[in-house]
């Protein structure tokens, strides 16, 4: 019987704070500053390597635990999303448009995210949540300095509904160096969920993948070129997937670029590459772009839409910056 009341206190224990975990979201005041070129030839509705132009902004609050915004996943519709900061909290926003062009953002709030023991993540030191991924009321965070894949249930609002419940990871896979891990997540349309690491690179100096949360977990690697390292990977709503790279070369040379990848070409054993759609550098209106996700728009044509890292810092910005992929 002792031991009976015992388990029943615990998992009360946990019902209590993941639900006030869950309850627990406050209002973030946010101003936004557009962005209407992407540098002096590059007006909104501008082509920019192969993709368009399509506008953005400068996104700035009073809020201290505002920023830091790693992992990025649009709605369906572009309308709202949704992003996870370095320190484990959970944005979410209403998305405002002019036509095609990125327009404002509003009734944005903050939300602890909770652990697998449904205690908040924020503050926990060495953690640094890095990437989401969202597919109807499930979502995935993954951590780039300790090796974690978490999966959540989803409440009707989209935030977080009790504690967060591992991923097994093959053995290989949880050697990634610390602070270099996974920092690019995205779900596969025929189920499970790749993993692609920042700096965990193969014999051939290739980025590890992996494919988890199937019956039969593998690895395959994503080519390296000219340095430059995935920060991020979304869905294609046409198929396939676009891998957000930077190459960060100190103190003052920053490169950021798209690539386009072929989900045919995920398999066991497998080394992909593809092409890229566009390369900016800080001649461009860019930042750490950490966060990509891709939707339809206006037209049925393809977005995406990037978010930079701002890390805490006034010499950097939170950017939200559109493009459309002419399919």
């Amino acid at each position: 019987m002792i031991r009976v009341l015992s388990a029943l206190l615990i998992a009360a224990s946990f019902s209590v704070a993941s639900a006030a975990i869950a309850d627990d979201a406050a209002a973030v005041d946010v101003s936004v500053k557009p962005i209407e070129r992407f540098d002096s030839r590059t007006p909104i509705g501008g082509a920019y390597g192969h993709l368009i132009f399509l506008g953005g902004l400068q996104i700035s609050s009073s809020d201290p635990d505002f920023g830091g915004l790693s992992g990025l996943r649009l709605a369906g519709d572009g309308r709202s999303l949704t992003a996870i900061s370095d320190r484990g909290n959970w944005f979410h926003g209403a998305l405002a448009y002019e036509g095609s062009r990125l327009a404002g953002v509003s009734d944005v709030t903050r939300s602890p995210t909770p652990g697998r023991d449904g205690k908040p993540l924020a503050g926990r030191r060495g953690l640094d949540t890095e990437a989401l991924e969202i597919q109807g009321r499930t979502a995935w965070v993954s951590s780039e300095r300790v090796t974690w894949l978490t999966r959540y249930a989803l409440r009707p609002d989209g935030l977080p509904q009790g504690r967060g419940v591992a991923v097994p990871l093959p053995g290989i896979a949880t050697k990634a160096p610390r602070n270099e891990g996974y920092e690019a997540i995205a779900a596969l349309p025929s189920g499970g969920v790749v993993l692609v690491g920042e700096k965990f690179l193969d014999d051939n100096g290739d980025n590890r993948a992996f494919v988890v949360g199937v019956a039969a977990p593998y690895a395959f690697a994503v080519r390296r070129t000219d340095d430059f390292s995935p920060t991020d990977l979304t869905q294609l709503p046409g198929g396939g997937f676009a891998v957000l790279e930077r190459r960060w070369r100190p103190p003052f040379s920053l490169t950021v670029r798209i690539r386009r990848l072929a989900g045919s070409d995920i398999k066991p054993g497998a080394v992909i590459d593809g092409p890229v759609l566009m390369e900016a550098t800080l001649a461009q209106a860019i930042d750490n772009f950490e966060g990509i996700s891709a939707h339809r728009g206006e037209g049925g044509r393809t977005v995406l839409t990037l978010v930079s890292d701002d890390n805490f810092s006034i010499l950097q910005r939170t950017l939200l910056m559109q493009f459309a992929l002419p399919d």
